[in-house]
């Protein structure tokens, strides 16, 4: 017997360590390979901060300072890169496999915990936030832990267990607000089903309630602190619960929170093997009160955030905050689902119904798979912000200025650029006496003026007086592309004009030795592309290069002829120089590691590696499709807008207006171009200071396809949903369509010389 029993801890022990390396590496892979987004880049901003200021910014902000200040240190030792910062998330969800182990092995035993550590391990909701600078993935820990203690404080009563508990709830509150329901659901089922079948009611009263005390305590400096700080407001949309729980059950299940109704086939079979084994366990439970609480308290830890939503949801209800609906909030239970599910099939693993069991695991397991299958491959770390920094930093000089124009992503920014800048305020609606108040002190200040111009500066500047009166004064101006946004230098002295091009540091990041004179290394800030997107190359030149241009591709790593050749003059000159070459990724191109291949009169050189993915598979020409109506209008660059459909041509205020448009290509667009669609009526719009009425602007397929995408010939389906406005007076409407650039507005036009296409016209009644 002992001989078995040790036999099964050891298999045991090593089934969870080949679970925790799985683990490791669904959270490690790919750790790096996404940008930042807006939610990481405060955090990062965040964690440079001292301890004091990120306490008085989280204290005006709608999260505590936990895991700030613990990201705080960790960069110290990691540094800033993406998958330094994200490593702790990494290490979180890798700790929460066994801390579900343990919660599941005192729930029912080593094979539910078992179990509740393979869903975790393979959970593409743990996954996700365990590769974000984000406090998510330590909240999922710090619930399993909490749990954990709460149960042992109910089932052992040690001094150990309780004071666990107080450690878990404190920390669990210092991380993340909503945490303030797993103290609710544990008091709840302390209240219902612990204490009255307690057999010293009394000391079982004060013990819990000296405990509760105590957590509240040593959370209440917290609260002094921050209580007059916190926002009042709301930002909560109304929810229907019904939806709340297609897409709270799916994110448990497949970890996906959009398009929810199409996993039905999956997640419906998994329901049910959840209410089966949930029935299962409370028949078997009806005469063991501790069973009986430990399923009541993971019922109600599941259970309570969908009756806060929902409470949330009624109408005219007023509450202190209410947060709007993230799915990112319910993985505070994601280890109560995992040993629920995993206590569920256990159960029915017993006796005769134990292929039911392993049938039911198999179809838990097969769900959660089929989620996380398309999850790494759709990281993708865009070279934008990295190499538009990296050229500041390459030529920015002490008394240089850095503006952002504009901060609607100051976060992305700060991130990739620590050091100081001015920020346009995305909410302005620029004028020319505006742009010069802002301006004007910093000119007057600086030696030249290095402007970030992000996709949002046409919206707050169509008319760009930023640019213009940057222009007007400069003595000398650079422009550097980078995708949708653009880097200008405006020199504002005769001596800071000379030097527009003069490099702060002449040593490349990559040194190379090759057959081209003077080519001394190169930069690139990624090493990953995908079809469509530009890659930024940087050449270093010592002076006294090559006379004749020279021919810059990519190459097949194992040989083969090369793709992507421009003719690019270099420098010249006697000084050391960066040169930036930007070598649009093929749509055609196929995927693969590659190398890049300079060919000159002197000799080639071949170096550096890259990766480019082909992420476009499927390919529809003209007889693919059916279009309903007919347009055949030719854009510059080769554009072309075969047709639309339509359907119905009544509408109400506030309805959708479906639209779809046929693109096609002529050859390679080098260039990304939004697409807007509006809906302009007879009467004007005092909202919209025009007769516009309704509007949907986005690059073509909602952004999934870019112009840059295209294929040759390729038929692009390009489908929207235009709100029409609530207030939409009854009368004729006319839609017209168009495509711009997004850095300044400009229009493409069409062969007649027009910069738009009147598509037809509807009714609103």
């Amino acid at each position: 017997m002992f001989a078995r029993r040790y036999d099964s801890e050891r298999g045991t022990r090593w089934l969870l360590v080949g679970l925790m390396l799985l683990g490791f590496g669904l959270r490690v892979v790919a750790l790096g390979d996404k940008s930042v987004w807006w939610d990481e880049g405060l955090a990062a901003w965040a964690a440079r901060q001292s301890l004091a200021a990120i306490a008085n910014w989280t204290a005006n902000d709608v999260h505590p300072p936990l895991y700030f200040w613990l990201l705080h240190f960790w960069r110290l030792v990691s540094g800033d890169s993406e998958f330094g910062l994200r490593l702790l998330s990494a290490v979180f969800g890798l700790l929460t496999i066994p801390a579900t182990y343990l919660l599941g092995k005192r729930i029912h035993g080593r094979f539910t915990g078992l179990l509740a550590a393979l869903f975790i391990t393979i959970s593409r909701f743990d996954i996700g936030w365990s590769q974000e600078m984000r406090m998510y993935a330590l909240s999922a820990l710090l619930g399993a832990w909490a749990l954990w203690a709460a149960v042992g404080v109910w089932q052992y009563g040690r001094t150990r267990d309780w004071l666990l508990y107080i450690l878990f709830m404190v920390l669990g509150l210092y991380n993340l607000y909503l945490a303030v329901m797993v103290l609710v659901a544990a008091n709840l089922v302390w209240l219902l089903m612990v204490l009255p079948r307690a057999d010293n009611r009394w000391r079982n009263f004060w013990q819990w309630s000296l405990a509760q005390a105590a957590v509240l305590l040593l959370y209440a400096p917290w609260l002094t602190y921050a209580l007059g700080r916190i926002p009042t407001w709301s930002r909560a949309n109304p929810v229907e619960p019904w939806s709340f729980l297609k897409i709270y059950w799916t994110v448990l299940t497949v970890g996906i929170p959009l398009d929810v109704d199409q996993y039905a086939p999956l997640t419906i079979p998994v329901l049910l093997i959840f209410l089966l084994g949930v029935a299962r366990i409370g028949w078997q439970a009806r005469r063991q009160k501790l069973d009986q609480q430990k399923l009541a308290l993971l019922l109600v830890g599941l259970l309570l955030p969908a009756l806060v939503v929902y409470i949330v949801s009624l109408p005219k209800a007023a509450f202190f905050y209410s947060p709007p609906l993230a799915p990112r909030y319910l993985i505070i239970f994601l280890a109560a689902f995992a040993v629920l599910l995993g206590w569920g099939i256990a159960m029915l693993s017993n006796g005769r119904s134990r292929p039911l069991g392993f049938l039911a695991a198999g179809l838990a397991v097969y769900a959660a798979l089929f989620g996380l299958n398309s999850y790494h491959r759709n990281r993708v770390l865009f070279d934008d912000f990295p190499s538009l920094t990296a050229t500041i930093e390459a030529y920015q000089q002490p008394d240089d200025a850095v503006v952002l124009y504009t901060d609607t992503d100051w976060p992305i920014f700060a991130y990739h650029y620590a050091d100081f800048w001015y920020g346009i305020p995305g909410a302005w609606q620029m004028t020319p006496q505006q742009a010069n108040d802002f301006l004007a002190p910093i000119w007057q200040q600086h030696d030249g003026v290095w402007l970030v111009r992000t996709q949002y500066a046409a919206i707050g500047d169509p008319e760009q007086h930023v640019v213009n009166w940057l222009t007007e004064r400069a003595l000398g101006e650079v422009s550097y592309p980078y995708g949708d946004k653009q880097l200008l230098f405006f020199a504002r002295t005769p001596d800071r004009a000379a030097q527009t091009e003069t490099l702060i540091a002449i040593e490349p990041p990559f040194v190379l030795e090759t057959a081209v004179p003077a080519l001394t290394g190169y930069d690139l800030q990624t090493h990953d592309f995908h079809s469509g997107e530009t890659m930024h190359l940087f050449l270093y030149w010592a002076g006294g290069g090559p006379a004749e241009p020279v021919e810059i591709g990519v190459v097949p790593a194992g040989g083969g002829a090369p793709f992507l050749l421009d003719a690019v003059a270099p420098p010249g000159g006697t000084v050391p120089m960066r040169q930036q070459v930007d070598l649009l990724v093929s749509a055609d191109l196929t995927s693969g590691p590659y190398q890049i291949y300079m060919q000159a009169a002197e000799g080639t050189a071949v170096f550096g590696r890259i990766n480019i993915r082909q992420k476009e598979a499927n390919f529809l020409t003209p007889a693919d499709v059916t279009i309903q109506n007919r347009v055949d209008a030719q854009f510059e660059q080769g554009i072309r807008l075969l047709g639309y459909d339509l359907g119905e041509t009544t509408f109400s205020p506030g309805e959708a207006i479906p639209l779809t448009l046929y693109w096609q290509g002529a050859g390679q667009i080098s260039q990304r171009y939004k697409v807007f669609t509006h809906v302009l009526g007879e009467v004007y719009n005092i909202n919209s200071n025009n007769f516009l009425w309704g509007q949907q602007d986005n690059e073509p397929e909602n952004g999934r396809r870019p112009t840059t995408t295209w294929r040759t010939d390729e038929i692009i389906l390009d489908s929207y949903a235009i709100p029409l406005d609530p207030l939409a007076p009854a009368g004729v409407y006319q839609i017209e369509i168009g495509l711009y650039d997004p850095i300044t507005g400009a229009r493409l036009l069409l062969s007649d010389g027009s910069d738009h296409r009147i598509l037809a016209t509807i009714r609103v009644e």
